[in-house]
């Protein structure tokens, strides 16, 4: 089975995982960590946690917040396992990319590939867009 987890500092994990969740419905596939939300909070110990829980067959998609980041770093000690992939700069449209796929016949590398071309088309200009477009409506004309 095939698991996303969002996992970044403080709640913007929580935050973009109940903003898809408003645009898609609970697709219940997203798992979240909210890291150092508490003084008892030990990144690298939840981090084992979660990978420990995985089952035989399982993998883990991480996506994070920062390239470089202890969060990301964290999960980049188990990705030797073939069980754990990291992906960092998650935003909106790559999160909804993950779940909508993390069930699907693509591979793990595969969706993730995908999932970062969609998060790269997702950020846009919209003042420089909005604006080449009046100007080819004018040369139209």
């Amino acid at each position: 089975m095939r698991k996303v987890l969002v996992a970044t500092h403080g709640r913007f994990a929580e935050g973009i995982r109940e903003t898809m969740q408003f645009i898609m419905g609970d697709e219940g596939t997203v798992d979240v960590l909210n890291a150092y939300t508490s003084q008892e909070f030990d990144m690298h110990k939840e981090a084992e946690r979660l990978v420990n829980n995985l089952g035989a067959g399982d993998e883990l998609i991480v996506a994070a917040d920062l390239f470089g980041g202890s969060v990301a770093n964290a999960f980049v000690q188990y990705m030797p396992t073939g069980k754990v992939h990291v992906v960092t700069g998650v935003n909106l449209p790559m999160l909804i990319e993950l779940a909508a796929s993390a069930g699907g016949e693509l591979s793990a590398e595969d969706l993730i590939e995908t999932a970062i071309q969609t998060a790269k088309e997702g950020i846009v200009y919209s003042n420089k867009i909005l604006s080449e477009s009046a100007n080819a409506e004018e040369d139209d004309f």
